[in-house]
């Protein structure tokens, strides 16, 4: 039976991958994939060189980082939700960051034997911009170095020197939980650090300093915004995959 994934190429990490399609496949050197039953709802990913470490992650947010799916959009399988890995993948050092998407492709085809195909169409989406007074983040002078690390629970990130196209695909996925796909219009180059608290949706407020939305967190503490717009949206069918991840 096949599941229909309703996609973005929304972030500049997503597009990249899409136009290096005709490239030889990249793929990690070696890999360690393991089911995670600690029963923590938070999901943490980072880079090192090239070395990408995936914490108490579902394979939905898997493919939300290897393929720009907007997590809203997605249709599938009920356990993409619930059964969570843990993933340590190592490349050669020199290997940067915006390769990582298309060696967790392979990856997540090679362990799970993910097979998909994609259609395109028109759709609603969220454009980031900045804020009528300006941005409210610390920019990091890193020079060269890759895209940094999000750290999210319920409510609370902590970025580390991450671009806004990070951030894009971030607000798409399923911590944010904006219910559409999001875009990086903000103009903005180079990378950032902040931290973001909001009270998520479904969730009664627990006394008055309690976080506001995120919509209106996003514009209070990091000084951005959305604004709905028009865009490709693109279709991603998953024709096959499998809950248990091969041996490592």
């Amino acid at each position: 039976m096949k599941y229909a994934l309703a996609s973005l190429g929304f972030a500049a990490l997503a597009s990249c991958v899409l136009l290096a399609q005709d490239a030889a496949p990249l793929a990690f050197d070696v890999a360690s994939v393991k089911p995670n039953r600690t029963g923590e709802s938070s999901t943490h990913i980072g880079h090192n060189g090239g070395t990408l470490t995936v914490t108490n992650a579902t394979l939905k947010y898997c493919i939300l980082r290897a393929y720009g799916v907007a997590d809203a959009q997605v249709s599938g399988p009920a356990w993409l939700d619930t059964e969570r890995y843990d993933i340590v993948a190592k490349a050669a050092a020199d290997a940067t960051n915006d390769q990582h998407p298309l060696r967790l492709r392979a990856l997540l085809a090679e362990r799970f034997q993910l097979a998909v195909h994609r259609e395109t169409k028109e759709a609603s989406v969220y454009a980031l911009i900045v804020a009528k007074n300006g941005p409210k983040m610390k920019k990091e002078e890193i020079g060269d170095a890759g895209d940094g690390d999000i750290a999210s629970n319920r409510g609370h990130v902590t970025a580390q020197a991450v671009s806004m196209n990070h951030l894009a695909t971030f607000l798409a996925g399923p911590r944010a939980a904006l219910g559409r796909g999001v875009i990086n219009q903000t103009g903005l180059d180079g990378r950032y650090s902040f931290t973001l608290d909001w009270t998520p949706e479904g969730i009664n407020p627990s006394g008055p300093d309690s976080p506001p939305p995120i919509l209106a967190a996003l514009q209070e503490q990091l000084g951005l915004k959305v604004e709905t717009r028009k865009a490709p949206v693109e279709i991603l069918f998953i024709d096959h995959a499998e809950k248990i991840p091969t041996e490592n």
